[in-house]
């Protein structure tokens, strides 16, 4: 989807001027076709959070959000995986130990005490998944004709921004809840970088667009964009 180069809203590639603040379209972006990955982005607010970074002239290329389940099954964040393996075995364990406790004819202050225990194991178990929740909600993405912008986060917020001339990888992962979902990650790997995030699969590194509905599309554009500063 063409985004206006004054305000930065999206614009529907159909008109020669901004519906938004009236600036007079350029011909390439009022003519762009709409692009199979801007269809597939999750939906979010109009203008954006990362809107506001956009310098004078930076036109943007794609922007959009994860897809919200994958996202929060993913492993980067913890995942529900380890929720839904770990639930059944604290519910397991408190059922057996509810009932050694009536069977051995334990007093009931036993049985009471033990439960801010069993409290603090399932709060424990449930802070990922919810953590992960509130880092879906700060997401957002955006490729422009110069930088890779991410923002993620659950309370603060981590705002990167990537030259594309700095760009010396960028690759698709596709893991085992995105073959659920049909959605991948697209991997970038600047000069110098830093390991942020070991996962079980290995390390994942920043800046990483999660759970994406095209993936490979999106991966597509950047590669396209980091061409054009090249050149």
């Amino acid at each position: 989807m063409p985004f206006c180069p004054s305000c930065g809203r999206k614009v529907g590639g159909e008109g020669r001027f901004c519906p938004s603040c009236g600036q007079e379209l350029p011909v390439e972006i009022a003519k762009e076709p709409v692009r199979e990955a801007e269809r597939n982005v999750a939906p979010f607010e109009q203008e954006g959070a990362l809107v506001k970074h956009l310098r004078t002239g930076e036109r943007v290329l794609w922007r959009g959000r994860p897809v919200q389940l994958p996202f929060l099954f993913s492993s980067s964040g913890g995942g529900f995986f380890g929720l839904l393996v770990a639930v059944p075995i604290v519910l397991a364990f408190f059922g057996l130990w509810a009932s050694t406790v009536a069977m051995t004819g334990a007093s009931q202050f036993i049985f009471v005490f033990g439960l801010p225990f069993l409290l603090v194991v399932v709060l424990a178990v449930a802070v990922a998944p919810m953590w992960q929740l509130m880092r879906y909600r700060n997401t957002e993405y955006m490729i422009t004709d110069r930088r890779l912008i991410t923002q993620t986060g659950a309370i603060g917020l981590d705002t990167r921004f990537v030259d594309l001339d700095k760009v010396q990888e960028v690759y698709v992962k596709v893991g085992l809840v995105d073959k659920m979902f049909g959605t991948g990650s697209v991997i970038v790997v600047t000069a110098g970088f830093v390991p942020v995030s070991p996962t079980r699969q290995g390390v994942l590194v920043r800046p990483s667009l999660e759970a994406l509905r095209e993936p490979y599309e999106v991966q597509k554009i950047l590669q396209e964009a980091i061409g054009e500063m090249r050149s």
